[in-house]
């Protein structure tokens, strides 16, 4: 695996977006992956909105094509750094922002996102925006 897919790019890619899909398709679907963080966010999505069952189905389609990577012990440590770090330079991030960012980089991932603006304050992260290519 090689690249970990944010949650914003699950939801343009399950809303239709092209770019992603030629992408993904492209770079072969065992090299993604997404975090846990991701998945409870979707299920968050699901169930806060007015199409339920077809956003749960969305998600279960989700998780059998694709990696799911686990928030562990060297993702933790990484989290308290990152945190620790930003909110020293006043550039804090939320909390989920800062746990997908740690699980990319405790597993030597790309992380695949459109927010940019977040991410880029995360040392050493390396980012790629398929929505934007």
């Amino acid at each position: 695996m090689k690249y970990l897919l944010d949650t914003d790019t699950l939801i343009y890619w399950l809303k239709g977006n092209k770019k992603i899909e030629e992408k993904a398709l492209a770079v072969g679907l065992e090299q993604l992956g997404y975090s846990i963080i991701s998945h409870a966010e979707l299920y968050f999505g699901a169930y806060n909105s007015e199409q339920i069952d077809k956003n749960l189905q969305a998600i279960h389609m989700v998780n059998q094509k694709l990696a799911l990577v686990g928030f562990n012990a060297a993702s933790a440590q990484l989290f308290g750094k990152i945190k620790a770090d930003l909110k020293q330079q006043g550039n804090i991030i939320l909390d989920a922002d800062i746990m997908i960012a740690a699980i990319a980089l405790s597993n030597e991932l790309v992380l695949v996102t459109n927010n940019e603006k977040h991410f880029v304050r995360v040392p050493n992260l390396n980012i790629e925006n398929w929505v934007l290519k």
